[in-house]
């Protein structure tokens, strides 16, 4: 470096519309950058029913998916099981959940189903479902409990209308109609029928899987801010996780 040279310049004067200018520049980008929102659309499905439900139907689910070109698929199956096997898959989640990367193979997905602490970042066996799940175990010991059982049985008018609705209506339809209060009504008459009983584990159990899948949910809205995210899970799901879930208008 030359140090000899040690004259001074004098300073340039600013040009306050030049300063305005940058200033301006500045704000507008900034205000921009922030206002990239993320647009999350969250989406009951029906498993199996789609198969019946000519008005919602597997195409239905897909073509509305494709009509809000998400980024990112978020799906009912576990974060740890989403890189096996369609075979795996098939014994495990429902069709529409394992079916949505050959679907939409330029959409990210994430899991955030959870389905039990005994299996929690291990694969599941393959007689899991059958010999070893608590939550299956628990489910029979209620329905072959005569008392219990009988005590749930009188919340199944609930259950049979609810179904009714699922079976035939559209997806906008559904959203609309009496389904989130049949499916309220139904769990609360369960907790009464089953309160004080070994059976409570069972709606626990239940509770506890929401509060996972909300966690996950919450984590993947987290991670992905600024972009199309498209949440996929079971009516049952959406209806007890709406509320707790910000996202926008499907219609």
């Amino acid at each position: 470096m030359n140090t000899t040279n040690t004259h001074t310049i004098a300073p340039k004067k600013s040009n306050p519309y030049l300063t305005l200018f940058f200033s301006c520049f500045l704000a507008v980008s900034f205000w921009s950058c922030s206002a990239v929102k993320t647009k999350a659309y969250f989406i009951p499905t029906l498993h199996s029913l789609h198969k019946t439900n000519q008005n919602y139907s597997y195409d239905s689910l897909r073509a509305l998916v494709a009509r809000l070109n998400p980024d990112i698929i978020a799906v009912e199956i576990r974060p740890e099981d989403m890189g096996e096997d369609s075979s795996y898959l098939k014994q495990n989640y429902p069709f529409e959940m394992r079916m949505m990367r050959y679907w939409f193979p330029n959409a990210a997905l994430k899991g955030f189903d959870w389905l039990g602490s005994d299996i929690e970042g291990k694969l599941i066996p393959a007689n899991y479902w059958k010999e070893i799940s608590a939550i299956k175990q628990w489910e029979k010991a209620k329905n072959a409990d005569s008392v219990y059982s009988k005590r749930s049985a009188a919340c199944s008018p609930l259950s049979n209308e609810r179904t009714q609705l699922l079976q035939r209506l559209s997806l906008q339809e559904l959203l609309s109609s009496k389904d989130a209060e049949l499916t309220r009504q139904f769990y609360q008459c369960l907790s009464e029928a089953l309160k004080g009983s070994i059976h409570e584990r069972v709606l626990n159990f239940y509770d506890q899987r929401n509060e996972k899948i909300l966690v996950n949910l919450k984590q993947i809205l987290r991670e992905n801010k600024g972009k199309r995210i498209v949440i996929l899970t079971g009516d049952d799901h959406y209806i007890l996780l709406q509320d707790k879930l910000r996202h926008s208008s499907l219609f």
